[in-house]
C-alpha cells in the first residue's frame, strides 16, 4: 500500500468542476493530484531525474486509488468582476480614458472553492508496493508540492508506505461517483502540453486520463442490476428541437429506421408485440449545467439484449445507412454515429445515462401507466413505483415526485403535450441499477428518461 497525505493549512481547495466551472471540484480528482506531483518534479526550472520519472510512471499506471477526505461546503461560486490588465486597457488608462468601474463588456470570472468542514487533509492510497528507495523519491517530490488545483491555497504533502485510516471512497465497478484518474502515458502527455506553452486557446482532450467509478466502502453493494439494453448513439446536426418534443422525435426516428429495415423487421423494432421488450428511441437533451436549454443534440437507440443476433444486426445495419432524419415540422437533421471519448458532449456519452447508480432523477417526466383517481404524494409515488415495476425495474425504496426536474434545462412536467398525468421524480433503489432507466407510457420514445441524480441532491 502507498498513501499520499495532502494537508490544506487554509482549509480550502480551489479547483473547478469539469462539467460546471461555477461548481468546485470535490474531492480532488486523482489525475489532478498526479499533475501536481509532475509540476513539483519540474519546480524551479529543474528537470526530473530518471528515478523520478520512473516513480511517476509507476504511479500513473497503478490502479485507481482509494481516497479519504472530509466533508466540504461546495456551494457554487459567485460571479466576480476583476480588473483586466490587457494591453488595450493599459493604453486607455494612460490616455485618461475609462470604461467605468464595472468594466463593461468584460467576461465574468468565478473562483470556485471547497471549504473543508473537518480535518483539512486528503489522502490517496494506491494498492501497490514500492521499495524504500522509490518511496524516498516520491516523498521528495511530495515535499516540493506547493498546491493542488489553482495556486490560491498552499498544501503540504508526504508519502507513506501504509494507509492510516478507512477511505471515504473506494474504486468499484458498481459505483456511481466518477473521478478522473491517470492511464499509462500521462507523464509524456503532460510533457507535450508543457512544450506547447500557454498560448494554446484550448487544450486538446487528455488521452491518458479516464473516469473511474467510486463508491463508499460502507455502502459498497454486493449485487448489481445489470442493464437489459445494448446502446447506440447518433448525433443530430442542423436542427433544433427541445426535450419537450422527445416523443415526436423518437417516433420519427423509429419510422425512418423501419423504412430502411423493410418488411422483415423484428417485433422488438415495430413494437406491436407486447410479449417482447421493444427497442427504445431516446432523444438525448443537453441538461444539467448552468447554460443548458434542454436542446436535443442526439438520439440513443436502446436495443434489448434479448433480441436475436440477426435481428440486432439488421437494425444496426439500417441505422448505419441513416444519414438524414426528416422531422415532423419539416426540419432535416443530419445524423452521424457517436464514438465515446473525452471530447464528446456529456449528453452524448453512454456513461451519462448507463452508469450504475442507486439514485436516479427524471430528465423528462414519467407518464403514469396507472394514474391514481386522487392525486396526493402517496398515490403519485405508488403510481410512479408501478410504472418502474412495469418497465422491469425494482420498486424504489424512496420516491420524491414533483413538477420540475433536478437538471437545469429539462422541461417541466406540464411542458409535455399530453393530458395523461405526468410527474418528474427523484428515486432511490436499494442497490445499483444500470441504465438506461426508462418508465411510463412513452418510455420507448424518451419520455420518462432518467439520469443519475446530481451528487449535491443526494441525501
Amino acid at each position: 500500500m502507498l498513501e499520499l497525505q495532502i494537508g490544506f493549512p487554509g482549509g480550502r481547495y480551489f479547483a473547478a468542476n469539469n462539467a460546471d466551472p461555477r461548481q468546485p471540484e470535490w474531492p480532488p480528482h486523482p489525475s489532478r493530484v498526479y499533475s501536481a506531483l509532475v509540476a513539483a518534479a519540474y519546480a524551479g526550472g529543474r528537470q526530473p531525474s530518471a528515478a523520478e520519472r520512473q516513480a511517476l510512471q509507476q504511479l500513473e499506471a497503478a490502479p485507481p486509488p482509494a481516497i479519504r477526505f472530509p466533508e466540504a461546503d461546495v456551494r457554487p461560486a459567485a460571479d466576480a468582476y476583476v480588473p483586466v490588465n490587457d494591453p488595450r486597457t493599459r493604453i486607455e488608462a494612460k490616455k485618461g480614458q475609462s470604461q467605468g468601474p464595472l468594466m463593461p463588456n468584460r467576461q465574468v470570472r468565478q473562483f470556485p472553492a471547497a471549504y473543508m468542514l473537518g480535518e483539512p487533509e486528503v489522502a490517496l492510497a494506491w494498492d501497490i508496493n514500492v521499495s524504500a528507495d522509490e518511496l524516498q523519491v516520491l516523498d521528495t517530490l511530495a515535499a516540493r508540492m506547493t498546491h493542488v488545483g489553482t495556486s490560491h491555497a498552499f498544501v503540504t504533502a508526504t508519502f507513506h508506505a501504509q494507509a492510516e485510516a478507512v477511505p471515504t471512497l473506494v474504486p468499484s465497478a458498481a459505483g456511481d461517483i466518477f473521478l478522473r484518474v491517470t492511464r499509462p502515458g500521462r507523464l509524456i502527455e503532460l510533457d507535450r502540453l508543457a512544450q506547447q506553452g500557454h498560448g494554446t486557446l484550448r487544450r486538446p482532450p487528455p488521452m491518458a486520463e479516464v473516469l473511474a467509478a467510486y463508491t463508499s466502502p460502507a455502502a459498497a453493494p454486493e449485487t448489481l442490476i445489470a442493464s437489459r439494453y445494448d446502446w447506440v448513439t447518433l448525433r443530430l446536426r442542423d436542427a433544433s428541437w427541445g426535450a419537450d418534443t422527445a416523443n415526436t422525435l423518437g417516433r420519427a426516428l423509429r419510422r425512418a429506421a423501419m423504412a430502411l429495415i423493410g418488411d422483415d423487421m423484428a417485433a422488438e423494432v415495430h413494437g406491436h408485440d407486447e410479449e417482447v421488450p421493444h427497442v427504445a428511441w431516446l432523444p438525448l437533451p443537453d441538461v444539467g449545467h448552468v447554460h443548458a436549454r434542454g436542446r436535443v443534440i442526439g438520439i440513443a437507440i436502446a436495443l434489448p439484449l434479448s433480441m436475436k443476433e440477426q435481428d440486432r444486426l439488421a437494425a444496426l445495419a439500417s441505422l448505419a445507412r441513416l444519414q438524414r432524419l426528416t422531422l415532423p415540422d419539416g426540419q432535416v437533421a443530419g445524423v452521424a454515429p457517436v464514438i465515446d471519448g473525452p471530447e464528446v458532449p456529456v449528453a452524448l456519452r453512454s456513461s451519462t445515462w448507463r452508469q450504475a447508480s442507486t439514485h436516479w432523477s427524471t430528465v423528462t417526466p414519467v407518464l403514469l401507466d396507472r394514474p391514481p383517481r386522487k392525486s396526493n404524494s402517496d398515490t403519485v409515488a405508488a403510481a410512479l413505483a408501478d410504472s418502474l415495476d412495469l418497465a422491469g425495474f425494482p420498486r424504489p425504496v424512496s420516491i420524491r415526485a414533483c413538477q420540475t426536474s433536478d437538471f437545469d434545462g429539462a422541461p417541466a412536467a406540464m411542458d409535455i403535450p399530453t393530458r395523461v398525468p405526468r410527474w418528474h421524480a427523484r428515486i432511490v433503489f436499494d442497490r445499483p441499477v444500470e441504465g438506461p432507466v426508462i418508465a411510463g407510457r412513452w418510455k420507448n420514445f424518451g419520455v420518462g428518461l432518467f439520469r443519475p441524480t446530481p451528487m449535491e441532491l443526494r441525501s
